[in-house]
């Protein structure tokens, strides 16, 4: 089957976490946008910060899913499609009990999940064992992500390989249809969903899994099954 779909992470795949996504990987990317169905951009970040990123890349038609595959958004036709979320006023709960032990932090604005930023980034383990311990987390079994710059509270049935399910059954896709670009753990519950599952760099490794050092080596395997 040829592919149909292409799924990107963002912060550590199209582009180093924080940094500039580079014009030569924009004008790719709009590219293979020409040559396929769909382009979906997944990531942690918000769907709304996802739809302004696609704009500024050039995209037409892009979907992305925000909060890890917790909101899937439309910016073309403007439809959105949450999955599970955690209760406003859970996330409340712990947003004070996190304020007053760390007495400031900076929480990106979710729909889904609570993603909490110290402002002194040595601090992040401490904020994780924190998160860990919070009696909102142990007894609703939310899932955790810790990262260089923050820490993450899930519901425990999203992941981004949930969302990428969601999207191939409103696209009528197949697994075969579909390729993957990650770089970590999170972006693994989508190698279920595709046949192609690529990782940048070599936090992940395993059956299945194509690793790659840059993402231009990536996008050079892409076009050779593109014009297979």
């Amino acid at each position: 089957m040829p592919i149909k779909i292409a799924v990107f992470d963002i912060d550590g795949t199209l582009a180093e976490t924080d940094e500039p996504i580079l014009p030569s990987v924009a004008e790719k990317l709009r590219d293979f946008e020409s040559r396929l169905e769909r382009l979906v951009l997944i990531s942690g970040r918000t769907a709304s910060y996802l739809a302004g990123l696609a704009r500024g890349l050039g995209l037409q038609k892009p979907l992305v899913a925000g909060e890890n595959g917790g909101v899937i958004f439309d910016p073309t036709d403007f439809w959105e499609k949450i999955l599970d979320f955690i209760p406003p006023e859970i996330i409340r709960s712990m947003q004070g009990k996190l304020l007053r032990a760390f007495g400031s932090l900076w929480f990106q604005p979710n729909q889904t999940m609570l993603t909490a930023a110290p402002k002194d980034l040595k601090r992040i383990d401490e904020l994780y064992e924190t998160v860990l311990n919070l009696t909102e987390v142990a007894d609703n079994g939310f899932k955790l992500n810790k990262y260089n710059d923050s820490v993450e509270v899930m519901p425990k049935e999203n992941s981004k390989g949930r969302a990428l399910a969601v999207i191939k059954d409103l696209l009528n896709i197949k697994r075969d249809e579909v390729i993957v670009f990650g770089n970590t753990v999170v972006d693994l519950p989508m190698k279920a969903e595709a046949d192609e599952f690529l990782i940048i760099g070599d936090a992940v490794q395993g059956r299945g899994i194509k690793n790659f050092p840059r993402i231009q080596d990536a996008f050079n395997y892409l076009d050779k099954l593109l014009e297979s």
